[in-house]
């Protein structure tokens, strides 16, 4: 049995065990796992565990034979925020006119079904584009969106009225970074864990990484100093703890869930402090990855005492994720190297960080993985299916004019259905079989 098959059925008993008992989700006051966590939603950034990884099956994996129709194109206004589905609704931010919106289309006609007017329309000063940048987290009927300049909302799925309000930099005494010329926004999506909803501020006084009262808004704590990153945290249970992992501007921080309490600290960073990609949590490794030089680390983490600890197993610059996040399939990871130079989608081996093998059609580009296949966007629009094949790189299909230059979100495939987003309209293709 290979490495993914085991992740996927121990991720098929996990949401099992979740569904089943209100036990697992004692964590911080948390009544039961979190319905993110819910493979039969795709309720967060990155998909329930986020990882870039859909169980779906049945799948058309023959595009020279059929290629994928498009069940609709909504032109949702500017932004990079990805989508957020749970039954037929599609949660997403954008901006229009003027202002910055939480969005609630439907899933089978991509028409509106709710607008949240959330704040002024969001341009940073090196001009990428205007609008949010995070992806809505839905939990419990509650959807929760982080704005670039620090809004953090709580939103009624069923009417998009708003529950609660919070400023993260006022109310952690956070610095705004805002007006900075190396500085793009909030982008990390908002992270639900037991009764807590975690974003990360970052700033020098316990602000770092933040926690709020889900049903309230009330800050709960914050922990560490470092600056702020532009990745999503991640929650693992490690080394007889629970955790929330949080790549920030100069490390990958762990912080336990119910105190707020910082458990372990690894140095890996850049000059701006742009670390974007989200960390990865497979087979007992934590995968972590950033470009301008800084490369990749495969990490351990492991019991030590009454806290656990991390151990590298490698680190190299090998892999260089600028922004997107990597894809790990079979004990190898498939991500997209490099920065301000030449730009290539590349397959590192997990176990020793060597790369098997690269390509530079795809240059700048986002992932999704599913069947043994990789859903590979680049930032043109092309869009390619692509074998997860540690010894070749191999197309098995490629669409274009479908969507456009600034392909920068997050694919997503939930009920057949594939979202790809520019930065002006939302797409929706059938990947049904047959």
């Amino acid at each position: 049995m290979s490495a993914s098959d085991l992740n996927r059925r121990e991720f098929l008993a996990r949401s099992a065990l979740a569904a089943g008992s209100a036990l697992l989700g004692n964590l911080a006051g948390s009544a039961a796992e979190p319905p993110a966590d819910d493979p039969a939603s795709w309720a967060q950034f990155l998909g329930p565990r986020r990882d870039n990884l859909s169980t779906e099956t049945g799948l058309n994996l023959d595009w020279t034979g059929k290629k994928p129709p498009v069940l609709w194109k909504a032109p949702i206004g500017s932004g990079f925020s990805s989508v957020a589905v749970v039954g037929d609704r599609v949660y997403t931010m954008a901006g229009r006119g003027g202002r910055d919106l939480a969005l609630c289309l439907d899933a089978k006609t991509g028409k509106d079904i709710w607008t949240h007017d959330a704040a002024p329309t969001y341009l940073d000063k090196q001009r990428q584009g205007p609008g949010p940048r995070s992806t809505p987290t839905y939990h419990r009927g509650k959807v929760y969106c982080l704005l670039p300049m620090g809004e953090l909302l709580c939103i009624n799925a069923a009417d998009g009225k708003e529950v609660w309000k919070a400023d993260i930099f006022k109310s952690t005494g956070a610095k705004n970074p805002a007006g900075e010329f190396y500085y793009w926004g909030m982008s990390g999506s908002p992270l639900v864990e037991g009764d807590l909803v975690v974003v990360q501020p970052g700033g020098s006084q316990s602000n770092s990484v933040a926690a709020y009262h889900k049903d309230t808004g009330k800050l709960v704590w914050g922990a560490g100093s470092d600056p702020a990153g532009y990745s999503s945290a991640i929650a693992v249970t490690a080394g007889g703890k629970r955790q929330i992992i949080s790549y920030t501007g100069q490390s990958v921080l762990s912080v336990e869930p119910a105190k707020g309490e910082v458990l372990w600290r690894y140095v890996i960073g850049n000059k701006f402090d742009c670390n974007c990609a989200t960390p990865l949590w497979i087979d007992n490794t934590l995968f972590v990855s950033s470009a301008y030089g800084t490369g990749s680390a495969a990490l351990e983490i492991v019991a030590d005492g009454a806290k656990p600890a991390v151990k590298e197993k490698w680190r190299n610059k090998n892999l260089q994720n600028q922004f997107t996040t990597s894809v790990i399939v079979g004990g190898h990871i498939y991500g997209s190297h490099g920065d301000l130079g030449a730009k290539m989608l590349r397959c590192v081996d997990l176990a020793s960080g060597q790369v098997k093998w690269e390509d530079r059609r795809p240059a700048k580009c986002s992932l999704l993985g599913f069947e043994k296949h990789l859903l590979v966007l680049s930032e043109n629009g092309t869009v390619r299916l692509v074998e997860a094949n540690p010894t070749a790189y191999t197309v098995k299909g490629e669409l274009d004019g479908i969507v456009n230059f600034k392909c920068w979100s997050a694919p997503v495939l939930l009920d057949k259905r594939l979202y790809l987003r520019d930065d002006k309209q939302l797409v929706c293709l059938d990947l049904a079989k047959g």
